[in-house]
C-alpha cells in the first residue's frame, strides 16, 4: 500500500464542516417516542387512562383527571428495566442485554374538592398536582458481527473523505497536522484527518474518486457493539376541577428534561491483509436537553356507567446540547513505506514530517526503500460540541371507560402522534450544516409518518385487592418503503398487575413485557447494495411498584 501525503495535498482544495456521523432524524424520533407511563396501577392496564382520572398519571395523560380526586395523595413509583436484543447480521446470530433501576413516577396531589351539595355551587373546585414522570428509558445494548465480503467501514471513511475533498484546503490540513501531531498529541480537529493519518484512507488516481479505503476489496471480520443509556422525563404542575361532578376540566405545564449517552464501536480484522491487520473505531455521544410543553383536557361522566376523556399536549420545544467524540486504534501487519520526497517539510525547514510523526508516537523503521511507519498511536478527534433545537410531535389522546359498578372497569385509548411535525433547527455555527439548512427537517418528512397508537386495559376488585391487565400497540413511525427494509417496527406491550388499597395507603405492582423488531446498519454507503444491516429483535421486561398514602 503506497501512501503519499504529497498526492493528498495536490488533490485537496478546502474543508467541509463534517464533524460527526450522528443520525439526527433518528435521534429526533427517539427523543419524541413514549411508552406506557405513570403509576403501577396505570401501567398495569397498559396506560389506557385517558378516561379514568384520580391517579397521579393524569398529570401528563389528561390533567382533567385531577378533578376527580376527593382526598390528597402522595406516591412514588420505582422501575426495574431489562432489555434483551437478538441480532442477525451476515447470517450470524448474537445477543446482548442490559438492565437498570430508576424512578418512574413520583408526586403529590392536594385536593380542594367540595362535597356534592349542589347548593354550594355548580363548580365543585378541584385539585393541584405536582409530579415527575419518566416518559422513556434509553436502555439498550446491541452486538452483532460476521465476515463481510462486500464492504468495510473503511469504505465509509473513504466516502466521507471524498465528500470533504471537494473543499479541502491544504493550509487547513497542514494546520491540523501542526497543531496536533507536531504538539506531541494524537488528537485531530477533523475526523477526515484522523482517517487519513490512521492509514485507513489512501489517495487514488481513479477519476472522480480521490480516496479509497485501505485493504480495498478484502474480506473482513466485523464485530459491532452499541450501548445506550438515559431517559426523557418531565416535571409537571397541573390543575383539574369538577363541574357538577359530570364535566371535569384540567390543564398542566411540563418542564421536560432529557439525557442520553451512546457508545458505538466497530472492530474489524482483515483477511489476508497487505498492511492493515485490524482497527477499532469508537464514536461516543452525550446529549442533554431541556424544554417545555402544555396540556389541556376534559373528562365527561354522563352516568356512573361510562366516562369519556380527551387531552392534547403541545410539542415539547427542546434546547439540546451535545458532545461527540471519535477514537481510532489501528494495528499494522507490515510497515507502510514513506519517503522524504513524498512528505515535504511541513514546518518550513524547522522540522520534517518524519520527526513530527515520531514525536507524536508513530513507530518508524527503515526499509530498503526508506523510512516506514511500523505502528500507529491511538488517535482521536477533539470533542465536538454543538447546540440545536428539537420540536417533538403534537400529541392528542382520547378514551372511553366502562364501569362495572364499583367492582372494576374496562378502558380503551387512542393516541395520535404527529411525527411529521418534528423540527430540527440550529443557529450554532458549530452545529451540523444540515441542522442549520433544514436538511434534517425535510428528511423527517420523507422518513416518518404520523401514528395512531392503541391502548386497552381493565381492572377488577376482589375486596381490597385489585387485579389488572392491559395491552398497548405503538404503530411503526417509519414510512413502509424498501429504503427502510419494508420492516414492521411497531411495538407491542403486554401488562398485568395487582394492587392493595386501604383507607390510608395503597401498594400496586405491575409487570410489562414488550417486543419489537428493528434494523440497524453500522455504517451506510452511497450504494445500498454495498452494506448490510442487522435484523434485531428486542424484548423488554419492566417491573413497576408504587406505594402511596392518602391524607
Amino acid at each position: 500500500m503506497k501512501r503519499s501525503f504529497f498526492l493528498l495535498l495536490l488533490a485537496c482544495s478546502g474543508w467541509s464542516a463534517y464533524a460527526q456521523d450522528n443520525n439526527y432524524e433518528a435521534l429526533a424520533r427517539q427523543f419524541s417516542q413514549t411508552n406506557p407511563q405513570g403509576t403501577a396501577r396505570m401501567m398495569g392496564i397498559g396506560g389506557s387512562h385517558s378516561a379514568i382520572g384520580a391517579d397521579l398519571s393524569t398529570l401528563t395523560a389528561n390533567p382533567a383527571g385531577l378533578g376527580m380526586y376527593t382526598r390528597s395523595e402522595l406516591s412514588i413509583t420505582g422501575l426495574y428495566n431489562a432489555v434483551s436484543n437478538t441480532s442477525n447480521y451476515l447470517g450470524n446470530s448474537s445477543s446482548a442485554s442490559a438492565n437498570g433501576l430508576g424512578i418512574g413516577n413520583a408526586g403529590v396531589v392536594f385536593s380542594g374538592r367540595k362535597n356534592q351539595n349542589v347548593s354550594r355551587g355548580a363548580w365543585r373546585g378541584g385539585s393541584w398536582g405536582l409530579g415527575y414522570s419518566a416518559n422513556n428509558q434509553y436502555l439498550s445494548k446491541i452486538r452483532f458481527g460476521g465476515e463481510n465480503q462486500g464492504s468495510s467501514m473503511v469504505d465509509y471513511f473513504a466516502e466521507q473523505t471524498n465528500k470533504d475533498a471537494q473543499s479541502l484546503g491544504p493550509q487547513q490540513l497542514l494546520s491540523d497536522f501542526r497543531n496536533d501531531l507536531a504538539q506531541h498529541r494524537s488528537v485531530f480537529d477533523y475526523p477526515t484527518t484522523m482517517y487519513y493519518y490512521g492509514l485507513l484512507v489512501e489517495p487514488t488516481s481513479a477519476q472522480g474518486t480521490p480516496y479509497i479505503g485501505a485493504e480495498a476489496g478484502k474480506r473482513t471480520n466485523q464485530d459491532f457493539t452499541y450501548s445506550g443509556t438515559g431517559r426523557t422525563g418531565q416535571w409537571t404542575l397541573g390543575y383539574g376541577g369538577s363541574y357538577l361532578d359530570r364535566l371535569y376540566l384540567g390543564f398542566s405545564v411540563g418542564y421536560a428534561t432529557m439525557n442520553f449517552t451512546s457508545d458505538k464501536m466497530m472492530d474489524e480484522n482483515f483477511v489476508s491483509p497487505v498492511a492493515i491487520r485490524s482497527f477499532r473505531y469508537r464514536n461516543a455521544l452525550n446529549t442533554t436537553g431541556r424544554g417545555f410543553n402544555f396540556s389541556a383536557g376534559f373528562l365527561y361522566k354522563p352516568s356512573d356507567f361510562i366516562r369519556f376523556g380527551a387531552a392534547i399536549t403541545s410539542p415539547t420545544s427542546y434546547t439540546i446540547r451535545e458532545t461527540a467524540s471519535q477514537f481510532l486504534d489501528v494495528a499494522l501487519t507490515s510497515p507502510v513505506n514513506i519517503t522524504a520526497a513524498a512528505f515535504p517539510d511541513l514546518n518550513a525547514g524547522s522540522t520534517n514530517l518524519i520527526n513530527d510523526l515520531q514525536s507524536a508516537g508513530y513507530g518508524l523503521t527503515t526499509t530498503q526503500v526508506g523510512t516506514a511507519i511500523s505502528s500507529v498511536p491511538s488517535l482521536s478527534v477533539l470533542p465536538f460540541e454543538a447546540a440545536y433545537r428539537l420540536r417533538t410531535p403534537l400529541k392528542a389522546n382520547a378514551g372511553v371507560a366502562v364501569f362495572i359498578g364499583k367492582q372494576g372497569f374496562i378502558s380503551g385509548d387512542v393516541e395520535l402522534l404527529n411525527y411529521q411535525g418534528m423540527r430540527l433547527t440550529s443557529n450554532d455555527a458549530n452545529a451540523d450544516g444540515g441542522l442549520r439548512s433544514g436538511f434534517y427537517t425535510d428528511l423527517i418528512k420523507s422518513t416518518y409518518r404520523n401514528t395512531l397508537n392503541v391502548r386497552l386495559g381493565g381492572e377488577y376488585r376482589f375486596g381490597p385487592v385489585t387485579a389488572r391487565a392491559g395491552f398497548a400497540y405503538y404503530q411503526d413511525p417509519y414510512q413502509r418503503t424498501a429504503q427502510f427494509n419494508n420492516l414492521d417496527r411497531s411495538r407491542k406491550i403486554f401488562s398485568g398487575g395487582l394492587g392493595y388499597r386501604s383507607e390510608r395507603f395503597f401498594v400496586d405492582a405491575a409487570l410489562q413485557a414488550g417486543r419489537q423488531q428493528t434494523a440497524y446498519a453500522p455504517y451506510i454507503l452511497a450504494n445500498t447494495q454495498d452494506y448490510a444491516s442487522s435484523l434485531t429483535k428486542t424484548t423488554t421486561l419492566t417491573g413497576i411498584v408504587s406505594v402511596g398514602t392518602f391524607f
